[in-house]
């Protein structure tokens, strides 16, 4: 079953189309991701993080594709992964975009000052990677079904479609971050090498950061 998957997964771009099937996709995904449950003990019951984590996954979404490619692999009719990825060339995502893409909703269930400090944790944990003078592709989401994990998609993603894509535009750089202490040894066994382990803080909590770039 798992090299039928991977061998039968066509890769395409986005198109709003798959919005909504891509967005459960995301959410399901990073449920248990630990630079967004770091906000959990903010809210008094499960009920109303989940109903923050909905609707800030749905902005963060939106407001990542405003201005970085989205591609999506398709196996027999249903989004299996997708990749989000940031050309040299991109403007980077900012506030604003969040505030378009429906953020004011997640911001007001947060509280401001939370929002403003998670906001700013969210932007440290690419300050490793930016630091970079050299043209990179920045690799913002590889994102797989939560039921076709661990079958190899992500390993297929990032070698038969990142790679030759990047390298298909004349890049030679492609950096990640990660705050999953398992996604390490994923991503070093897909060709990337860690430049850098910290810890980010966030009011009284912490959370891992994992910096990665990958020389073509």
């Amino acid at each position: 079953m798992k090299n039928n998957i991977m061998n039968s997964i066509e890769y395409k771009k986005y198109n709003t189309s798959y919005e909504q099937e891509v967005i459960n996709i995301f959410i399901k995904a990073f449920e248990h991701y630990p630079l967004f449950e770091i906000v959990k003990n903010d809210f008094k019951t499960e009920k109303r993080y989940h109903s923050f984590y909905d609707s800030f996954m749905k902005s963060l979404f939106k407001a990542t594709i405003r201005k970085n490619e989205c591609y999506i692999g398709i196996n027999d009719g249903k989004v299996i992964d997708f990749i989000i990825i940031d050309a040299p060339t991109d403007r980077p995502v900012g506030f604003l975009d969040y505030v378009l893409c429906g953020g004011i909703k997640p911001i007001l269930k947060l509280g401001l000052f939370n929002a403003l400090k998670f906001l700013k944790l969210s932007d440290e944990t690419e300050i490793v990677v930016k630091s970079i003078k050299e043209p990179r592709w920045h690799l913002y989401f590889l994102v797989v079904e939560p039921n076709h994990q661990c079958e190899g998609v992500g390993s297929d993603a990032i070698k038969n479609f990142l790679i030759p894509f990047v390298k298909e535009k004349n890049g030679n750089l492609i950096t990640v971050t990660t705050n999953a202490k398992h996604n390490v040894d994923f991503y070093i066994k897909n060709g990337f090498s860690l430049i850098k382990e910290e810890n980010l803080k966030y009011k009284n909590r912490t959370v891992e950061n994992f910096s990665f770039r990958m020389d073509l």
